[in-house]
């Protein structure tokens, strides 16, 4: 009997044992699992800082991607929209996207939507906001010495000394030369303003440069190659960070205009819960830290503090003039604006 009772208990231990070690296995496959597939436009040091944190909270999601301007990423998007190749376009996203892109992205609102500032908010159900970008003029300090201008704003843009040494991205291709477009049309009374468009009339005929990509008006103008670039604050930031001297930041006396980006879930994702939990990420306190250690600003209320050497070269936003540009106006004549610009620069633009 002694036998028997002992030979029951040992059964029990062993049965209990294999539970045991049954439970944590479970749970790890209730843990969120596959693949991830991403088109992003970020940088590759901000990338790797955001992967790697959206990894710490989910290490059996294995997130593959494919690096391209927004231009291009889109273009590819919406090449593929039969059979989509990507889950989600990560970075490089504006409200004005959804007018040609809107029927290309699944409808989601992230979980910590409520954790953005006023304004930023997925109002619209298809993008997910997660940062603010100021767009910036770059002024080298030697060429701006030698031309004998004191560059301030858009009027000073405008004097002959500068003639040729202008240098923008193409506002119809490029989501940050389009920020300086829209920032430039909201200083001037607004998108169908004739003080707007007259005054690109004469910037054009300044000898303004276009040029195709919108890392080169920063590049370009710290090499030496113009005297002021049209560009964007975490690029420049980024770049004094690493070391280019010789040049500054000016902010438009006349205002500047704060820009909020955003990431999208394709429509069609073969991942789409994985796409969700990125969504979530990006606009949680632990994606919106990642923003800021890439001087970039958080879109979100909660505060941060980052170590990053570029955030010492982003701007007291209190020391600006900062104006509110007409976002709606802007996307519902996108293509109104960009018909003009190309007929202004075929009329106007330096040949």
């Amino acid at each position: 009997m002694k036998k028997a009772l002992s030979i029951a208990l040992i059964a029990l231990v062993a049965i209990t044992a294999i539970f045991a070690q049954a439970a944590p296995e479970a749970a790890k496959s209730n843990e969120p699992s596959g693949e991830l597939i991403l088109y992003t436009t970020v940088s590759q040091a901000h990338y790797d800082v955001a992967i790697a944190k959206f990894n710490e909270l989910y290490p059996n999601i294995t997130v593959d991607y494919v690096y391209a301007g927004a231009g291009e990423t889109k273009a590819r998007i919406a090449a593929e929209a039969a059979n989509p190749q990507a889950d989600a376009m990560f970075g490089g996203l504006q409200m004005v996207d959804l007018q040609t892109m809107g029927d290309l992205f699944e409808t989601y609102v992230s979980a910590n939507d409520a954790k953005m500032q006023a304004g930023y908010n997925n109002s619209t159900g298809k993008l997910t906001f997660h940062d603010v970008q100021l767009p910036v003029l770059i002024v080298n300090d030697a060429l701006e010495a030698e031309a004998g201008v004191k560059v301030t704003g858009w009027n000073s843009l405008l004097d002959p000394a500068l003639y040729g040494k202008i240098v923008t991205a193409d506002p119809t291709a490029s989501s940050s030369a389009w920020n300086n477009l829209q920032c430039l049309l909201t200083d001037f009374g607004g998108w169908d303003s004739p003080a707007a468009w007259d005054y690109i009339a004469k910037l054009m005929q300044n000898g303004l440069v276009v040029v195709s990509s919108s890392s080169i008006p920063g590049k370009s103008t710290i090499a030496g190659e113009y005297t002021v670039g049209l560009s964007y604050e975490p690029a420049i930031a980024k770049l004094f960070a690493a070391g280019s001297t010789g040049s500054h930041m000016v902010f438009w006396e006349e205002g500047t205009t704060s820009v909020g980006f955003a990431s999208a879930i394709i429509k069609g994702a073969k991942n789409l819960e994985n796409a969700k939990l990125f969504m979530d990420f990006l606009q949680s306190d632990e994606g919106q830290q990642t923003y800021l250690d890439a001087a970039a600003r958080p879109a979100s209320t909660s505060k941060f503090v980052s170590e990053a050497d570029a955030t010492k070269y982003m701007v007291d936003m209190d020391t600006i003039v900062v104006k509110v540009a007409d976002t709606e106006a802007f996307v519902e004549h996108t293509a109104e604006i960009k018909e003009k610009w190309n007929e202004y620069w075929a009329k106007y633009g330096k040949n």
